[in-house]
């Protein structure tokens, strides 16, 4: 009894020692992990971006193709472009025409409005001999020539221009007898933007 109380006290006891704070095992190495995350997760990256990769190419060949049928197109209108080049030509020649004769037309009086106003204020028994009209910078210098049988048509002739706004400086540059008529020389000066506007 004492030999086993004394084996008992003697012998070690059996236990396990933990350290919670250091790792059990060999902890992995980061290349295992990367590999591991590669097996597991990558090739699912790979595998989509392998996926990109073939559509970019698939999408090269069809942008390849529908470039080459649009040059074909183009290339297959050059000649019919071509053959429009004198109409090019004679429409652009026709637009400077038509811009050349609006400018002039823009920029010159309208003589027969001039005229046509003229002849609205002459009475009857007035006769005009001659008009010499020249174009000022802003307006057109009229000289009017003629003869009256008596004083009153005149009167009315003179009187009348002078009433139209559309001429200015209105007066006798000569007047006298002769023969029983009357000879004068009105001069005015006909305002440009009004003879634009009745054109």
């Amino acid at each position: 009894m004492l030999y086993n109380d004394f084996m008992a006290k003697n012998l070690p006891k059996l236990g396990i020692h933990l350290n919670l704070l250091k790792p059990q095992g060999n902890p992995e190495k980061i290349f295992v992990k990367l590999l591991k995350w590669l097996l597991a997760t990558g090739r699912y990256i790979f595998i989509f971006v392998e996926a990109l990769v073939l559509i970019a190419f698939i999408a090269r060949f069809k942008l390849d193709a529908d470039i080459s049928s649009k040059k074909e197109a183009i290339e297959q209108q050059i000649p019919y472009i071509e053959s429009l080049k004198p109409y090019e030509v004679l429409i652009r020649k026709t637009q400077l025409k038509l811009s050349t004769i609006d400018a002039i037309k823009t920029n010159s009086p309208n003589f027969s409005n001039i005229l046509r106003k003229i002849a609205d204020q002459t009475p009857s028994s007035v006769r005009i001999n001659s008009i010499n009209l020249s174009k000022e910078l802003n307006s057109v210098k009229v000289q009017i020539n003629g003869q009256s049988q008596n004083n009153n048509d005149l009167t009315i002739f003179f009187l009348g221009l002078k009433q139209d706004e559309s001429f200015s400086n209105v007066g006798f540059s000569s007047i006298g007898f002769e023969k029983g008529a009357i000879n004068f020389s009105i001069s005015a000066s006909f305002i440009k933007s009004s003879g634009a506007s009745s054109s």
